[in-house]
Formats: structure tokens, C-alpha cells, sequence
């Protein structure tokens, strides 16, 4: 009865009256509704958590656009790909589980209790890497979903389906994947124009240039990906064993256009080009982590792949003979790692790791060159992890050495070097938290950069490899900043620079008639800087909400290129949630980026925006995006490069940028109930081959 009378002298009641009498003399105040909100995002010394809303999970289709949908500011969405803020890859994880982009359209979005966001965890089930989110599920005792997952693009012919069920009982959960994709494309092409430089028989350069540019094309291509996964998951013990099987195929790719030549050395004339690729693979990924004790933790994490390969082209054109190529290629790879965890209380944990892997390919060429190349790669690694944290203060250092030996054809190569990560974190508060991080690596060559043959690509153009290649050494940078100041806003600063020494680098020499694309080292330094600031904002009860991002690249490209770049873009986005609608207005500025480390080549992106409107419920979700809709040509990306011997720039045609509308929808369907945790299926691509890349 105490606490009634309390609030009955207060003169206060449930209904909003006077609990009891009171004096004329003495006025009653009716009390406004008090809401009590939890706190959705807080950051740490080791990682920054975040909690969706019901709407952001309703609203999302998939765990990529539930990212994009919560804002999180140290993140960002391009290309349906979760990024960090200064364009790094993000390893995505589920329940502490590597996961794959269809393992994220095919999560059921009402499982996700939190995103959880980590920069150089020393955790050994997150397996090392430098960015990552992990996203923690709803358990189950019983029961499970099945979720379908349609997307489908008007007038052109591009869709996705997915369908996905699950079965969970006690201990075990049963995951069953399946996965296809279609594209028939007939507004792709290309508008070439290259500089040649050819040494003549007086010394001097030769010049002239080749322009080509694509009449009619023709592009299909389609995947099917199907994946079961069956998962142990106790108190000791979490064991994944997932099998998936994959066919990628491009089963045409045609061109016909118009080739002219200035000087007029060569005359003009139609040329026409086909290929065809078809690959197939046998991917088995497995997870076991065992709790040896409540401070040993011991992890094992065996991978095999198989796959096979066969690419065929035709190049035809007036006044050369026609080039025909085609590769075969079988390839094995296989890995396995280990890592035992102490923890040794306030003292930090201790962490040792091996990792060895074992890849084999056997490719065989045919039409302008025919050869056998082999490959074979053996890697064996050792590492020790120390990582402490001391109240606010995160500390986290990594490092080890790789022994590598490589055999390629008739030649063999033995090679040893280190590598060291180290990460530095403080969080002042649960609103304010600082990351400086340095990294430090170095990257060994693909096999197939080894190759010697000599490919006849262009009446005027080959290309070979170089068995001489070894690693290049990589240095990595990281500082950000990310300021919580409350559950409506975020804002995240970084600054980031990458460096590369020793590099090997595509290069352009004469050869005969026309010129060799080679590859060579070691040449110029290339270095790669950037900085920005993205930032959320929530307003009217977080029915508001506008995400934005701006920052700005730094390009210096050295031997043989000698090139400086620099590209300022940012996006900008406006959501609005209306009971079950939500309605979204989205704009990315033009961009520039350099097409890898080891060429000269400078892209260049268009602008894009869209506007969407979407439907959803505890289970259906339905969305109609509109893209571009003052944009009714199909010209696409630019890339440029300029060399000693070689020019090139290029237009790309497609329907990346063109007027569009993309209907996406799913259906998900829970039962059971839900206690015990749970995990989404893994499904990679892991196609892979030896066959030298033109």
C-alpha cells in the first residue's frame, strides 16, 4: 500500500485525474506522457555496437540495406557492398560466422539484435581482419524461417532469385541456399581510342592512332549457386560444416563495329569479336571453435576448392588474320588454419596462429599459342596476437612471418617475409571513441602473372607474364574519429593513407609489329591517401532521417606512369517513414579512382540518384526504385592511361547509368521459438583458375 499512497498524495493517478479530493485552493497538474528510450548506439575501447529499430529491420530486405538504413557512420553502402567510410573492404559476419552477399539478402532481417562494428579485433573467430560487422541473432530453441528474395530491373533483362530455408532444433540448425541470376544485355560496347608508339627502322617513334568503337553487342550471363549447411552450436563448442556448389557462366559476349587508323597506314575497316566462359566449382568451407576453459579458446578452420574453367575468343578484322584463343584450366586450392586463445585476465590475451595452404592449377592454352602452364603454391605461416585493454584503452598488435614456395612451369621460387598489424583505440566515453591503426604486409603475386606465353590479343596488341615476379610490400594507415553525441545523431572523420613499394606493374614495350603488355618489377612507389567526414541525422521521431558522406581521394601513380590524381565525391541521402511506407531520395556525385596498383589507368564515374518508395510488414517487403531518370544514353565509366609506348581512353556503354526501374521484394515466414542462437548460411563464390588475364 505504500507506494499507492505516495502517488496518492501526489495527487496522481493512471488516468490522468486526481487519485483523491482535493482542496479548491490546491490546483491539480495533469502530467505529460513520459517516454523512456533506450540507447541505440554507444561505443567502446574494442568495438562500437549499434541496435536496430523494428522499422529499419521491417524497412530492410536485405543485411546490406539494414546497414544503410541504420546509418552507422563509420560505414557505407556502394554498389550493394558494405564498405568502411574510406572505401576499405568490410568482412561481413554472422554470429562470429563468415558471410557471403546471398548470406545477406537471406537472413531474416526480424532476427538482427545488433550490428556490431570492430577495427582490428583480436578475437580469433573474426579471423584477423582489419574492418569488420558482425551481426548478432535472434536464438532459437526451435523452429527457423524460409525467406524468397526476388530483384528485377524494367526495361532491361536483369533479376536475382533466392530462396532460402531453415530448421533448427535443439543444438543443430539445418540451412538449405539456392541462387540464380540472369542478365541478357544488348546496350554494352565499348569507344576505344589508343596511341601507339612503335620504335621504325630509323630509331625513331612511330606514332599513330587506332580508334574502335562497338556498332551491336551482345551480352548473357547467368549463376546458380546451391549451399546446405548444417550447424552445431552448445555453450563449448560451435562447429559449421557448409557445402556449396556454383556455376558462373557467360555463354556470349559479342561485338561488331568500326576500326580506323590515323595515320592510314592500315585501312579502316568492320571488325567483329566473341567470347564464351564457363566455370564450375565445389567450394567446403568449415568452422570449429571449441572453449577449451573459460580462458583457452582454441579455433580450426579447414577450406577446399575445386574448380574448373574453359574461356574461348574470336577477334576478326580487314587486312590481319583472325586471332583465336582458348584456355582449359583445373584448379585446387586448399587451406586450413589454427589459433589457440589465453586469456590472461587484466593482463591482456595471448593469441598463436598457423595457417598453411596448398593451390594447383593446370591450364592449358590453345589458338595463337598453345602451351601447358602448372602451378603450384605451398604457404605456411606462424603469428602471435597480444591485445590488452585497460579501462577506455584498447591495444591490439599482430604480427608473424610467411614462408612461400611457388613452382611455375620449370621455374621455382622460395621466399620468406613478416607481416605486423597494430591498432591503438580510446573511447572517451560511450559517446566518443579514437582509432589510430598501422599495417603492414606484403602481397604476393597471382600464379597466373607468372605465365610466359605470349597471347595474341589485338591485330597490333599481346601480352605475357612474368615468372620472375615476388611480393610487393604494402603499408597501411588509419586514424578516425566518431562522435555518438545522442541516439539521433553521428557523426565519423577519418584520414587514411596506403603505400606501396617494390610494386610489379603492367608495362608497354614494342614487340614486332605492335607492342607487349609485360609485367615488371620493381617500379615506382604508389601511394594512395584520403580523408572525410560522414555523418546521420534523425528528426520528427526518427521519421527524418539523412545520411550523408564527402571525402576526398589522393592518387600518386610513380614509374612508369608518373601520374598524380585527386577526386572529391560524397553522397547524399533523405529517407521518410510513414506508418508501414517508407519513401527515400538518394544522389552520389561523380567520382574518380585509380583501377588498381599495378596500372596507369584512372577511372571515371558518372553521377547517379534515385527515388523509392516501399511497402512492408512482419513479412512481405516490397520496393520501386527509379533511377536516372533524366539520363537516356547508356555512355557508362571513362578510364584513361598514358605511357611511354601506349595511350589509351575509353568509353564504356551499358545500362549502369541509364533511366531504370528496380522492383525488389521478399516474403519471410518464421515459426518456432526462439531461444537458443542462431546462424545464417555461408555461401562464396569461389570460382578461381590460372588462366593468364588479359
Amino acid at each position: 500500500m505504500r507506494p499507492f499512497f505516495i502517488f496518492a498524495m501526489l495527487g496522481v493517478s493512471f488516468g490522468g485525474h486526481a487519485a483523491v479530493e482535493t482542496p479548491d485552493s490546491v490546483k491539480t497538474n495533469q502530467l505529460e506522457e513520459v517516454v523512456v528510450e533506450g540507447d541505440l548506439q554507444q561505443t567502446e575501447a574494442r568495438k562500437t555496437t549499434y541496435i536496430p529499430t523494428k522499422r529499419e529491420k521491417q524497412v530492410s530486405q536485405t543485411g546490406v540495406e539494414l546497414i544503410d538504413q541504420m546509418g552507422i557512420p563509420q560505414l557505407m553502402v556502394a554498389n550493394d557492398k558494405i564498405q568502411s567510410i574510406s572505401g576499405k573492404d568490410v568482412a561481413v559476419f554472422i554470429d562470429y560466422i563468415p558471410a557471403s552477399e546471398n548470406d545477406l539478402k537471406a537472413m531474416r532481417m526480424a532476427d538482427v539484435k545488433r550490428v556490431e562494428y570492430y577495427e582490428s579485433p583480436s578475437d580469433p573467430r573474426l579471423q584477423g581482419n582489419q574492418f569488420v560487422v558482425n551481426y548478432i541473432m535472434a536464438k532459437y530453441e526451435y523452429g527457423g524461417y524460409v525467406k524468397g528474395y526476388g530483384n528485377f530491373y524494367v526495361p532491361f533483362y536483369n533479376e536475382q532469385l533466392l530462396a532460402n530455408a531453415r530448421l533448427q532444433y535443439k543444438k543443430m540448425t539445418y540451412d538449405i541456399l539456392g541462387y540464380g541470376s540472369f542478365r541478357d544485355d544488348r546496350h554494352v560496347g565499348e569507344e576505344l581510342s589508343e596511341t601507339y608508339r612503335i620504335p621504325g627502322s630509323d630509331s625513331n617513334l612511330k606514332e599513330f592512332r587506332r580508334f574502335s568503337n562497338t556498332l551491336s553487342g551482345h551480352d548473357r550471363l547467368n549463376n546458380f549457386q546451391t549451399s546446405f549447411k548444417a550447424t552445431y552450436n552448445s555453450e563449448k563448442v560451435q562447429a559449421v560444416s557448409l557445402l556449396t556448389g556454383n556455376l558462373n557462366n557467360k555463354p556470349l559476349s559479342e561485338r561488331t563495329g568500326m576500326v580506323e587508323y590515323t595515320p592510314a597506314d592500315y585501312p579502316s575497316s568492320e571488325y567483329s569479336s566473341s567470347s564464351d566462359s564457363h566455370s564450375k566449382a565445389l567450394y567446403y568451407y568449415g568452422y570449429y571453435f571449441f572453449s577449451l576453459s573459460e580462458k583457452n579458446q582454441l579455433k580450426f578452420n579447414p577450406q577446399y576448392t575445386f574448380s574448373h574453367t574453359e574461356t574461348g575468343s574470336a577477334y576478326t578484322e580487314h587486312g590481319f588474320s583472325p586471332i583465336f584463343n582458348g584456355a582449359r584450366d583445373n584448379t585446387n586450392s586448399l587451406s586450413g588454419s589454427l589459433s589457440f586463445n589465453h586469456d590472461f585476465g587484466n593482463c591482456g590475451d595471448l593469441g598463436i596462429s598457423a595457417d598453411g595452404s596448398y593451390n594447383y592449377s593446370r591450364t592449358v592454352y590453345s589458338g595463337s599459342v598453345n602451351s601447358l602452364d602448372r602451378s603450384r603454391t605451398y604457404s605456411l605461416s606462424f603469428g602471435a596476437s597480444y591485445d590488452i585493454t585497460v579501462g577506455k584503452f584498447y591495444g591490439y598488435i599482430n604480427t608473424g612471418w610467411v614462408w612461400l614456395k611457388s613452382s611455375f612451369s620449370n621455374s621455382k621460387d622460395i621466399t620468406s617475409f613478416p607481416w605486423c598489424n597494430t591498432s591503438l583505440q580510446y573511447a572517451f566515453s560511450k559517446k566518443h571513441s579514437l582509432s589510430a591503426e598501422f599495417h603492414f604486409s606484403n602481397w604476393p603475386p597471382s600464379p597466373n602473372y607468372k605465365s610466359e606465353n605470349v597471347i595474341h590479343s589485338t591485330p597490333l596488341m599481346y601480352y605475357t607474364g612474368n615468372p620472375n615476379l615476388v611480393p610487393f610490400k604494402s603499408f597501411d594507415y588509419y586514424l578516425r574519429y566518431t562522435w555518438l553525441p545522442e541516439r539521433n545523431y553521428s557523426f565519423s572523420i577519418f584520414a587514411q593513407a596506403w603505400n606501396v613499394k617494390d610494386r610489379y606493374v603492367y608495362s608497354y614495350e614494342p614487340y614486332g609489329n605492335g607492342l607487349i603488355r609485360s609485367i615488371r618489377q620493381p617500379l615506382g612507389t604508389y601511394v594512395q591517401g584520403s580523408y572525410g567526414l560522414s555523418t546521420t541525422l534523425r528528426f520528427l521521431n526518427r521519421s527524418l532521417v539523412f545520411t550523408g558522406s564527402i571525402n576526398n581521394l589522393l592518387n600518386h601513380n610513380g614509374k612508369p606512369y608518373n601520374i598524380n590524381h585527386s577526386s572529391l565525391r560524397g553522397y547524399a541521402r533523405v529517407r521518410y517513414y510513414i506508418k508501414n511506407w517508407n519513401l527515400s531520395l538518394y544522389y552520389r556525385s561523380p567520382e574518380g579512382w585509380p583501377d588498381g596498383c599495378m596500372t596507369g589507368v584512372w577511372m571515371k564515374g558518372r553521377s547517379t540518384w534515385s527515388v523509392s518508395a516501399g511497402w512492408s510488414n512482419e513479412n512481405w517487403n516490397i520496393r520501386c526504385v527509379l533511377y536516372n531518370l533524366t539520363r537516356w544514353h547508356y555512355r557508362g565509366n571513362i578510364s584513361m592511361m598514358d605511357s611511354q609506348y601506349y595511350d589509351s581512353d575509353q568509353i564504356s556503354f551499358g545500362t549502369a547509368y541509364h533511366a531504370k526501374a528496380q522492383l525488389s521484394l521478399t516474403y519471410t515466414l518464421g515459426y518456432g521459438k526462439k531461444v537458443k542462437q542462431t546462424n545464417e548460411p555461408s555461401v562464396s563464390d569461389q570460382t578461381s583458375s590460372g588462366i593468364l588475364k588479359n
